[in-house]
């Protein structure tokens, strides 16, 4: 067997631990993708060795499935159907995760090794859990591991980010154990691809003629600090609350009533968010998302907090009745002792526009609102490919949720002057807990 890639001395390391999962993320032009189909020839010696490689999407794997023909050619592999097949009798697989779905594909499948390219394209924690249900291993001398690649970008940046425990600036590999599991993070950088260094170093000057710095930080030097996407519509907005240094730790204050709005889509999805009013600031002081759960589920979630509720909102949605019941949501929620006020119903673009206006107005909790600011800073405009622009509309993703339990936020008007708080304080201290 013959492996044409030579890693680092600490990618080396990386791919050699006993991790359960490792990921390699950073730079553009890292030679990430080398690496993991290294990984992967470790083991096709063996017979009984299947591994698995998985896009978000399959065609997206086009280019993989190319360089992996030469790369594995030295070694026998043969590329038929969407496999790879050894003189050995080993296989590697590909396949995609398009949707939330696609983990069935490969339910009651046995893989020893997986590799999942670009990670951060595939926007839901849970779908790449439910994938790692097919990570297992009866072969002796095989153990179940994954080998991610990324650049750190795209809709699952968040929650790669803390699952690796990743930091803004990371210049080391990382590794760090949770739930008696092992991860390896290995950062990548455009200086670790000495092939491309040599054959293209137009393309290093390239990145350094970026204009955007957020975006030249990441590709250039791996940075996983974050930055707005491209058509983004609150990237301004966070930027100056960032600068403005309207994000702390322990925002808050018990003595202050909560407010909520929430909004409620398919399939039982729900985002809430939490807030106190105070000096004609609006604080963010928490947020859930969540699906696959009932609203009863939903207001014992916002019970189980201990918060003292002043009011919650709803978008106009939950006044539908369901068809089984007639019964709306409204109406289950009041029975289940929360009175939801409806918000105004305006249109997309107008709570857009209202979101960015009142804006200077938010503080978010640091810790508690993390994702919640991760999702405002992906929520975009749709591109039109043909075109060539972007739509006068948002794409509906994974941070559409988020977006629109703000934007009712912004739309709606609370009576809440500051003279009142001394009598809330009041109020609060007196009363028992309530949803109401």
């Amino acid at each position: 067997m013959k492996i044409k890639w030579k890693p680092q001395e600490r990618q080396e390391q990386a791919l050699k631990s006993n991790a359960d999962e490792i990921l390699f993320g950073g730079a553009r032009g890292g030679g990430k993708t080398d690496a993991g189909q290294a990984w992967l020839m470790y083991d096709i010696d063996n017979p009984k060795y299947r591994a698995l490689v998985i896009r978000r999407n399959y065609t997206d794997l086009n280019d993989w499935i190319d360089r992996a023909r030469d790369f594995y050619h030295d070694a026998g592999g043969k590329f038929t159907g969407d496999k790879f097949t050894f003189p050995s009798g080993a296989i590697i697989r590909t396949g995609h995760l398009a949707d939330k779905d696609a983990y069935q594909k490969y339910q009651g499948h046995e893989y020893q090794k997986m590799v999942i390219e670009e990670l951060t394209h595939i926007s839901r924690e849970a779908d790449y859990e439910k994938l790692l249900a097919s990570l297992r291993s009866t072969v002796d001398g095989l153990r179940p591991q994954i080998f991610c690649t990324t650049n750190p970008d795209g809709p699952g940046h968040e929650w790669v980010k803390n699952r690796w425990q990743i930091p803004d600036r990371p210049d080391d590999v990382i590794t760090t154990l949770k739930d008696g599991r092992k991860f390896v993070f290995v950062p990548s950088r455009v200086t670790d691809n000495k092939i491309l260094l040599e054959k293209d170093p137009n393309y290093v000057t390239y990145l350094k003629s970026i204009q955007d710095e957020e975006l030249k930080r990441a590709w250039l030097e791996g940075s996983w600090e974050g930055f707005g996407v491209e058509g983004a519509y609150y990237r301004n907005q966070l930027r100056k609350l960032e600068d403005d240094g309207r994000v702390v730790s322990g925002l808050y204050d018990p003595t202050l009533p909560v407010y909520t709005w929430c909004d409620l889509g398919i399939s039982d999805s729900f985002s809430i968010g939490y807030m106190q009013f105070a000096h004609n600031q609006w604080r963010v002081i928490d947020y859930d998302e969540f699906e696959g759960e009932s609203l009863k589920d939903a207001i014992k979630r916002m019970s189980d907090k201990d918060y003292f509720y002043q009011e919650h909102h709803a978008p106009h949605d939950i006044e539908v009745r369901e068809l089984g019941t007639g019964v709306s949501r409204r109406e289950t929620a009041s029975q289940l002792g929360v009175n939801y006020t409806v918000c105004p119903k305006l249109s997309i673009q107008d709570g857009i526009d209202a979101l960015r206006t009142r804006f200077a107005s938010l503080w978010f909790d640091k810790e508690k609102t993390q994702l919640l600011r991760g999702r405002l800073r992906r929520y975009a405009k749709e591109f039109d490919e043909k075109r060539g622009v972007y739509k006068n509309k948002p794409i509906h993703d994974i941070n559409s949720h988020a977006a629109d339990m703000m934007r009712y936020w912004a739309v709606t008007k609370v009576y809440q002057p500051d003279v009142q708080q001394e009598y809330r304080y009041i109020q609060n201290r007196q009363r028992p807990k309530s949803m109401r």
